[in-house]
């Protein structure tokens, strides 16, 4: 296996576990973990021993999503081609997850925002700690999700509510709208998990990976992957919308630092 610099993997019986591991960002993705990830998983996909791939964060949380101080700076000025390689990165990774012939488990602890949120919802199973929370803040900062797979998890009003007011909901009303399978009670995850590696391991690789090839393959003849890449050119039209907000934002994040910048978004809305 591959050394990682913001990812940790662990080879645990037929367990792949793969950690994001960047806690003093809160596991944020940057272009590095998007890369890294995505490897991690190829390489899961092609490793006998990995018969079930588990993804979760270190230092309590899962994800808050995008980088943002570094997303800004990566897109200041940037291309057409440029914005789309930047959200290939993460696409790559929601792909790889989605794609993968085996089980592929997000477990959530903490923040699952953003492109984690994304990430966690092309995974096969979303097993989270009653203390998580889950959104998709990029409507709040001017911006829009990359990887459009939230109106396919979930109803229309609660994919409006998640998508165009940026709200962030707890893990009791992520169950009921469908976002996760299980909720575990704090410092349960790992067990929890498990408990849903061993119900999987019952099953025989080739015949569970033909069902959910055959289960993808539902959603897309529906239109999925045709909803991901109306996704990414809105988000690639959007950056080119004149914005004062994102003007702003920017000027902030420079000027006063990014959780300064952050707290004067969050009084926008409250």
């Amino acid at each position: 296996m591959t050394d990682y610099t913001c990812l940790d993997v662990l080879q645990d019986g037929d367990i792949r576990w793969l950690t994001l591991n960047r806690p003093h960002k809160v596991n944020a993705f940057d272009a590095a973990l998007w890369d890294e990830l995505s490897h991690a998983l190829d390489d899961a996909e092609r490793a006998p021993d990995a018969r079930v791939v588990v993804v979760r964060g270190a230092g309590g949380h899962f994800s808050a999503g995008y980088d943002l101080p570094a997303a800004l700076s990566e897109l200041e000025n940037a291309s057409p081609d440029a914005i789309r390689e930047h959200i290939a990165r993460g696409n790559r990774a929601c792909w790889a997850a989605w794609n993968m012939d085996k089980p592929v488990i997000a477990a959530i602890e903490g923040y699952c925002l953003g492109g984690g949120f994304e990430f966690a919802m092309c995974c096969d199973f979303v097993v989270a700690e009653e203390s998580a929370r889950f959104g998709e803040p990029e409507g709040r900062v001017a911006a829009s999700a990359p990887f459009l797979i939230t109106p396919w998890v979930m109803s229309m009003r609660h994919a409006k509510e998640i998508l165009l007011l940026g709200e962030t909901v707890d893990a009791a009303r992520a169950e009921r709208m469908g976002i996760i399978n299980e909720i575990c009670t704090a410092g349960e995850i790992e067990a929890c998990v498990r408990r849903w590696a061993r119900r999987l391991l019952g099953f025989d690789p080739d015949i569970w990976a033909a069902n959910k090839r055959a289960l993808n393959r539902s959603y897309e003849i529906r239109g999925f992957r045709e909803s991901v890449m109306m996704g990414e050119d809105a988000f690639v039209q959007m950056s080119y919308i004149p914005s004062r907000f994102r003007d702003e934002l920017a000027a902030r994040v420079k000027g006063e630092g990014f959780a300064r910048a952050m707290k004067w978004v969050q009084g926008r809305h409250e």
